[in-house]
């Protein structure tokens, strides 16, 4: 791995444990654990009656973190195994289920992972956990999840109903939100399906040790109207400690107050760029966009856009502007009532960007999948490389605001490299 960085000045503390990290969402067992061990006690899926623990390894962003999965030999703590000896080891890989687990949300301390277990061909058995790091007053702990048995709308033609199989919890519908006082809840949000005016939400909550609430909420509409057009969900995202976002990242994104009794009926906020379609199909945007928390009552929105070498914000064929691009801010402060304006903070041009010095050795092209820091809302992560296909990719980290590159990280892909990595900030 190949750092470029700017040196740190002679007062600067040494480094610890970065204050964010960027997990992969994809548990990796090819590398050493963290000490920071989850509770294997507690981490026992009911479908395969076995206990595992989860441990992090950490990196600095821009670099990527990962966590991994140990599975417990011997049978479950409390059937005649002491659960302080040394007897872990990881699976064989013809038995191995750890490669099933995925990081579905996070925020603040907790963690949301999903495991799929294999029931038949084609089918899968799915419990939800949540990781707590516990911080400084108790040990990281592993607790499970309850399945919420209600029918999605998909599944039914009227009301909710209930179901014999627990839905699916899912990156772009579910979020986590540490509310004051520790309180956790895990939100799941569906938009209406079907005909216009798609002026309904089902908001799915749950607190641990309690089970699943639904309810069925009008949409408000900040600019009045209706949606242009039914929103498919690209993300959500946990602000402060009582907002959650769910972002469509092509028509806005919807607003929740869960502190306030009523306050969690859905507002939808438009986007201050539209996108523009050059065709029906829906674009991927979370390669161009990204919606994070920019403190506790505002986000932040950025956008990478082309430019004409004219400086016109729209595509071009010309060569001379085949990679020219724009990175935009705005942020907006959160309510529930009344207007809410967005602000553009700034805009960085590419010419900007690659004549600074530390810049020379890195690709000209146009960053893709920006990530906001969950420390400081005004610094970016961003992933450049010559091609899609290729294996090794340039990870940076660039404040916005003062126009500066902090860090480039050189990652060797192998082959793989996930580009929906999880903010977080956890602390042991």
């Amino acid at each position: 791995m190949e750092t470029l960085t700017n040196p740190r000045a002679p007062s600067d503390p040494p480094a610890a444990r970065p204050r964010w990290v960027m997990l992969d969402p994809n548990v990796n067992n090819k590398v050493d654990s963290d000490p920071s061990v989850a509770d294997a006690k507690q981490g026992r899926p009911p479908s395969l009656r076995k206990s595992f623990t989860v441990s992090f390894i950490l990196a600095p962003p821009p670099a990527t973190s990962s966590y991994h999965c140990d599975w417990i030999v011997g049978g479950a703590p409390g059937h005649g195994y002491d659960s302080n000896d040394d007897l872990r080891r990881r699976i064989v890989p013809d038995r191995d289920r750890s490669n099933d687990l995925l990081v579905i949300a996070a925020h603040d301390d907790s963690v949301l992972i999903k495991m799929s277990v294999p029931e038949r061909r084609g089918c899968f058995l799915r419990d939800y956990f949540l990781y707590e790091t516990g911080g400084a007053a108790r040990p990281p702990s592993l607790s499970l999840l309850p399945g919420c048995y209600i029918s999605k709308q998909f599944e039914r033609e009227k009301g909710p109903t209930p179901s014999d199989r627990p839905r699916s919890l899912d990156n772009w519908n579910t979020g986590v939100l540490r509310r004051g006082g520790g309180e956790l809840q895990v939100a799941q949000l569906e938009v209406m399906y079907g005909d216009p005016p798609h002026d309904t939400a089902e908001l799915c909550v749950v607190r641990p040790g309690a089970e699943w609430d639904l309810k069925r909420l009008p949409i408000v509409h900040q600019e009045a109207g209706e949606l242009p057009q039914w929103p498919e969900l690209d993300a959500a995202v946990p602000v402060g400690v009582r907002f959650m976002c769910w972002v469509d990242y092509v028509n806005g994104f919807f607003l929740c107050d869960m502190a306030e009794p009523g306050g969690d009926l859905p507002r939808q906020v438009p986007l201050p760029e539209q996108h523009g379609r050059n065709s029906d199909r829906r674009p991927y945007l979370p390669y161009c966009r990204n919606l994070a928390a920019a403190g506790c009552d505002a986000v932040r929105f950025v956008s990478v856009a082309p430019r004409c070498c004219c400086g016109g914000h729209s595509e071009t064929s010309c060569e001379r502007s085949r990679f020219a691009f724009n990175v935009t801010t705005w942020t907006l402060t959160l309510r529930t009532e009344g207007p809410m304006t967005w602000v553009k903070d700034g805009v960085l041009d590419c010419d900007e960007l690659w004549q600074l010095p530390n810049y020379s050795s890195l690709p000209r092209v146009t960053p893709r999948y920006p990530i906001v820091s969950s420390d400081n809302p005004d610094t970016v992560c961003f992933v450049v490389s010559e091609t899609y296909a290729d294996k090794n990719v340039w990870l940076l980290e660039i404040d916005a605001r003062s126009k500066t590159l902090l860090s480039a990280v050189l990652h060797n892909t192998s082959g793989y490299f996930s580009h929906s990595r999880v903010p977080a900030k956890l602390r042991w």
